[in-house]
């Protein structure tokens, strides 16, 4: 080995130690606000993560709305719901349990070095358990307003639920003011579109697909051109029954 080739060794050598070390000392220190127990630490840990939990579980929110097929948001979506309830269980109750049961003997000790692993496995397995088959209770309906439409165009969409053999809904926009038309989406697939006022259409349940477990459905308004204006999001156990 040459001496440019024993020197180029060393350097890699150097830097993959001090990497290594880096990576302990990081690890030394997650560890030990991991384990933190006094009161203050664990009213921050637990705050953190349910501002944790809430920020992923609506910023993925917000990205399903823009592109329901993106189906590994489901996860992500999963992780933040459950973590707003789980980090302050986690940190408030399970922890400092688990470090007063590590001082006893027998069972409670072995219980209490188990606990906070055990506890994680289960919560990794929900993630995945929920993510692969989300239920509807972690969806919002933001009635969102996606698009760069003008402002000055925002007509209520009003939706009433009619029950029977066939439950059916009926939709209709107050205002026609400044739309073109209304397209009517649900599952991926185009069920109405409506090009002449008064902008009203009707739907069966049968014919509403389900995303996340709920039935739900999309209405987008364009202008006269065509363009992307405002689209709503109904989801069917929310729409109110009709009364009359």
């Amino acid at each position: 080995m040459t001496d440019e080739q024993s020197a180029d060794a060393s350097k890699a050598t150097a830097i993959g130690a001090s990497l290594a070390g880096t990576v302990s000392r990081a690890w030394s220190t997650v560890k030990t606000v991991y384990w933190a127990n006094s009161p203050s630490w664990r009213v921050l840990k637990a705050g953190a993560l349910v501002f944790l939990g809430f920020f992923v579980w609506a910023g993925s929110n917000i990205l399903y709305s823009y592109n329901s097929g993106l189906d590994v948001l489901h996860y992500p979506m999963v992780y933040g719901f459950l973590l707003i309830g789980y980090g302050p269980v986690h940190h408030l109750v399970v922890i400092p349990l688990a470090l007063r049961w590590r001082r006893s003997y027998g069972l409670r000790q072995r219980l209490g070095k188990r606990m906070p692993n055990g506890m994680l496995a289960v919560f990794l397995a929900a993630i995945i358990v929920l993510g692969t088959f989300p239920v509807g209770a972690m969806t919002v309906d933001f009635q969102s307003q996606l698009g760069d439409g003008s402002p000055d165009i925002d007509p209520e969409l009003s939706c009433v639920k009619t029950a029977g053999e066939e439950a059916r809904v009926d939709c209709e926009l107050e205002s026609s003011e400044g739309v073109g038309r209304i397209v009517v989406e649900s599952g991926g697939e185009t069920l109405r579109t409506v090009e002449d006022p008064p902008y009203e259409f009707s739907l069966a349940e049968s014919e509403i697909g389900e995303v996340m477990g709920d039935k739900q459905f999309t209405v987008r308004l364009e202008d006269e051109d065509g363009h992307f204006v405002r689209r709503y999001t109904r989801r069917l156990a929310v729409v109110p029954e009709d009364t009359e």
